[in-house]
């Protein structure tokens, strides 16, 4: 009688290996899911958010790249004031929120480039959840971990967005800016269109 030699069944992590390599594959990488959402870019007229009138527009919503009131809801990024001396400045959510509001982390850094010069968003260099005292037409750069928006995310957890303070009318206590957010989790371009990084 002969004896058949048995192979050995391949096991469950020889099968999962196999099935990323085969994603790995056909997508270059397994993270290298496409970025499907065009970047948002505009402008338009804030209020500081101390003594700005009910209603009017205070705050930044990386996400979906718009102007809206920072109120109790938190359902925006970053919010403008103007201080006691004039200053510009810039606040994550965490800062205007009190501590017993459920909020999440924005990072924020400056750069003396143009706003056009900057076509992504560092990787590193933010500072977490801390204000960020700007000059009129510096490129303000913000890092959003928004779970709303990427919480599932293949891609990453972050929203990156660039901003610039055009001009600023201290008596109104307004600022006119403009800025650029890219909606795709993890991606961090600032061109035009639907990005490729």
């Amino acid at each position: 009688m002969i004896s058949r030699i048995r192979r050995p069944k391949p096991t469950f992590i020889a099968v999962i290996a196999a099935a990323i390599a085969v994603v790995g594959v056909a997508c270059g990488d397994f993270t290298g899911v496409p970025a499907s959402l065009p970047t948002l870019a505009d402008s338009g007229l804030v209020y500081a958010i101390n003594g700005a009138p009910p209603g009017a527009p205070t705050a930044l919503h990386m996400f979906s790249g718009t102007l809206l009131s920072a109120d109790a809801n938190f359902i925006f990024d970053v919010a403008f004031d103007i201080d006691t001396v004039g200053n510009i400045v810039v606040l994550p959510q965490h800062v205007v929120a009190s501590a017993l509001a459920t909020t999440h982390s924005v990072g924020l850094q400056a750069s003396d480039s143009s706003f056009d010069a900057v076509t992504s968003a560092p990787k590193s260099g933010y500072r977490a959840d801390t204000a960020l005292v700007v000059r009129r037409g510096q490129v303000i750069l913000a890092q959003s971990h928004d779970g709303s928006a990427c919480g599932v995310s293949l891609t990453g957890t972050t929203i990156y967005a660039k901003i610039v303070i055009l001009a600023v009318d201290r008596v109104a206590r307004t600022m006119n800016l403009r800025f650029v957010t890219d909606p795709n989790c993890g991606f961090l371009s600032f061109g035009a269109g639907v990005p490729k990084n």
